[in-house]
């Protein structure tokens, strides 16, 4: 249970050099962005590799995404060419991975995935603040596949991406102590993704 984004990406056949471009570009601007941790580098897999192991454990939620599964037979059909980054939004939120699959049975780049964002909002992890960046991040990481081309899908269970409004997510009571506590978790930032959730915020007061 939880609030989650679910989201499908399409990149067609394109040739392998151009889906590693596209995935370099989207971990450049996943690394600008104020995410909890991004992975330092983008991975690529092949064959036996692609196949999710709990032992491997540099490529563990990356892998475990990538899984398709056949619900008519119960088969778990694995990529044989994979590449991708996984990333943390914010504390408590589930990790984002951004990775697109090749697949034996289909020639197409493609890739099926989820993040619950919810439970960003515990008080441990920050609150309702922590949970509004958490899910606003998403939708920003989002945004740039559909830049690229790459977007096929996108369900947002609390509206958020279909209404891009934040009473979707926080109460018009709560924006002040909302606003001063992102302030509060991120000081220093000036981004562009920042500003942008700013004036939404400003919107609802």
């Amino acid at each position: 249970m939880g609030y989650s984004i679910h989201y499908q990406f399409n990149a067609d056949n394109r040739p392998s050099d151009e889906i590693r471009s596209i995935l370099h570009s989207l971990h450049h601007q996943a690394q600008a962005l104020p995410f909890s941790w991004v992975d330092a580098n983008v991975t690529e897999l092949k064959g036996k590799d692609c196949v999710f192991s709990p032992e491997n454990r540099t490529s563990l939620l990356l892998t475990l995404q990538a899984i398709q599964h056949d619900f008519a037979t119960g088969e778990s059909i694995y990529p044989t060419h994979l590449i991708g980054f996984e990333t943390l939004p914010r504390p408590g939120c589930e990790g984002l991975v951004i990775f697109l699959g090749q697949y034996c049975h289909k020639e197409n780049w493609m890739a099926t995935g989820h993040c619950k964002t919810q439970f960003a909002s515990q008080p441990e992890y920050g609150g309702i603040a922590n949970f509004v960046l958490a899910h606003t991040l998403v939708v920003e990481m989002l945004e740039q596949t559909q830049n690229l081309g790459i977007l096929d899908n996108v369900f947002d269970e609390t509206g958020y991406w279909q209404q891009r409004d934040l009473r979707c997510l926080v109460d018009r009571v709560l924006v002040q102590g909302v606003r001063q506590a992102i302030i509060q978790i991120l000081p220093n930032s000036s981004s562009e993704f920042l500003q942008k959730l700013q004036r939404q915020l400003d919107e609802l007061s």
